[in-house]
């Protein structure tokens, strides 16, 4: 699939979401309206603790916004796809995405882009920029180059961490119920993972490498802590989704339908 192709599939998603602008509207404002509600949450606690394991409320909004900017730039592409994955293997109907002479994933994602996440893009980079400011930090060239390489390594470990999931439905077909376990895992990262027990810390290291997406770059941004792990994410991110896709590939060569 070309870029260009890609767009215009884009393109035409955008439109008929506009086909009913109220509903489209409607829904980013209670989007937006629900995460705000989780950083009011997060900063009443704050007022009653005054920080968390030394971390000030400017502290962890911005760790926070890490977690839901990059998750908001990954899922736009792999949520809407990959959780419609165990109902698209039941029904039959991925088996129209296999027709096509067009790269399987890149298609489903383009088919399913979800424009609805520039709520989630919206609340966090908001949040983000004003921590930025709040925050006794000198942003040098550096240090700014660093925060886009983040973000763009954060979004691919996400993405990649649907696309695993879903990866579930080829062997079981049932993967729904593994979508909410991964969220509920994910709102670890919305805290230090200081304030966590040593096995906790492990598994989302080396098993499930969600705190690259803020923990560590936000240590080595905000001046906590230097080494070797805050320098991983760039890295990680392009290595883990692309071991991904690869086992996502290999998912879809094992695929023989359901006889729906």
């Amino acid at each position: 699939m070309t870029v260009r192709l890609f767009f215009h599939f884009l393109r035409i998603i955008f439109k008929s979401r506009m086909e009913y602008r109220a509903d489209f509207f409607l829904g980013v404002f209670g989007q937006i309206l629900g995460y705000a509600a989780d950083y009011v949450i997060l900063w009443l606690l704050i007022q009653s603790f005054s920080t968390i394991d030394g971390w000030t409320w400017p502290e962890l909004a911005f760790l926070v916004s890490l977690n839901i900017l990059s998750y908001a730039i990954g899922a736009s592409f792999t949520y809407t796809p990959t959780a419609n994955m165990e109902e698209l293997i039941r029904t039959g109907d991925f088996d129209k995405y296999l027709t096509k002479p067009l790269n399987t994933l890149l298609y489903l994602i383009a088919s399913l882009f979800n424009f609805g996440y520039i709520a989630h893009i919206t609340i966090s980079l908001s949040i983000l920029l004003w921590s930025v400011t709040a925050l006794p930090v000198q942003w040098t060239f550096l240090k700014i180059l660093y925060l886009i390489c983040i973000l763009i390594g954060g979004a691919m470990i996400q993405a990649g961490a649907l696309i695993l999931v879903s990866c579930w439905g080829f062997l079981f077909t049932k993967s729904q119920y593994l979508f909410s376990l991964y969220f509920k895992m994910k709102e670890f990262i919305s805290y230090p993972m200081s304030i966590y027990a040593p096995f906790i810390q492990i598994c989302l290291t080396w098993i499930i490498p969600l705190a690259f997406i803020n923990y560590y770059p936000s240590l080595f941004l905000l001046g906590k802590q230097e080494g070797a792990l805050v320098y991983l994410t760039p890295l990680l991110g392009p290595v883990f989704l692309t071991v991904v896709i690869k086992l996502w590939f290999a998912g879809v060569n094992r695929y023989q339908g359901t006889g729906s």
